[in-house]
């Protein structure tokens, strides 16, 4: 019970993204005795997977939350504090991959601004929104969800969690002296709803070659969200089965 009495937030938690990571990683935490605010676009696929952990004996509580809107992340972080008392860890798990975001000379400018205000600047905004709460608690924990993608050629995806990589640094810089930590997860491809074909390629691209997982990459979330990485800011570590050593 690492972290009993802490408060955490997880974004795209709702479960439709990639391989249901957001649902994982608000499990785990609540495996470990925080209280978690799952938040999602869908708010009503956040208030599903929020009663499914409470049903355990847990506390969590569902919230809908447009990352891109600073009314909604006011709201979300209110609600947070109003539930549980404050917020102590941020996950911010929120974006948008594949398909046309793999791409990049074919996006329009309007998609570019779109990528880029999901998986770059949210999460700046969140952990803006959240910095006066973990302040108020003596510190907090920001993890941002990067990419594999970001070392090798995904388009668009590339270019925004490259970005991401750059603000976990930025923002482990600036809160410092808030003693609020910042760093960032890296996971290879999860290939669950992808033709076998595209897994097989990418699985030879690896020097471990089986499929990743979601709970591959919850041992290093919870040591991030806990005081066993207390020595630890401003890094983005790589989880993808040894495929980022391959730049091309």
């Amino acid at each position: 019970m690492r972290l009993e009495g802490k408060v955490a937030i997880v974004t795209g938690a709702g479960g439709a993204g990639v391989g249901g990571l957001g649902v994982v990683y608000a499990r785990a935490l609540a495996s470990e005795g925080a209280a978690v605010v799952v938040s999602d676009i869908d708010g009503e696929a956040a208030v599903r997977t929020a009663e499914s952990i409470a049903s355990t004996g847990a506390q969590a509580i569902g919230v809908r939350c447009d990352v891109t809107s600073d009314e909604d992340i006011k709201a979300m972080v209110k609600t947070s504090g109003d539930a549980f008392g404050g917020v102590d860890i941020l996950v911010n798990n929120a974006g948008l991959a594949r398909g046309k975001w793999s791409e990049a000379l074919i996006l329009s400018a309007d998609e570019w601004m779109e990528i880029l205000a999901v998986n770059t600047v949210a999460p700046i905004m969140c952990a803006k929104a959240c910095a006066e709460s973990m302040r108020g608690r003596g510190g907090g924990v920001i993890v941002n969800q990067s990419s594999n993608g970001a070392l090798i050629d995904a388009g668009a995806y590339t270019v925004s969690k490259l970005a991401l990589n750059g603000v976990t640094k930025v923002l482990a810089d600036e809160f410092s002296s808030d003693n609020i930590r910042v760093n960032g997860i890296a996971p290879g491809v999860m290939t669950a709803k992808l033709p076998e074909d595209q897994v097989q390629r990418l699985l030879a691209r690896q020097t471990i070659r089986r499929p990743g997982q979601p709970e591959d990459l919850v041992g290093l979330l919870l040591y991030l969200c806990s005081d066993d990485s207390s020595f630890m800011n401003g890094q983005t570590v790589v989880i993808d089965g040894g495929m980022a050593r391959i730049t091309k």
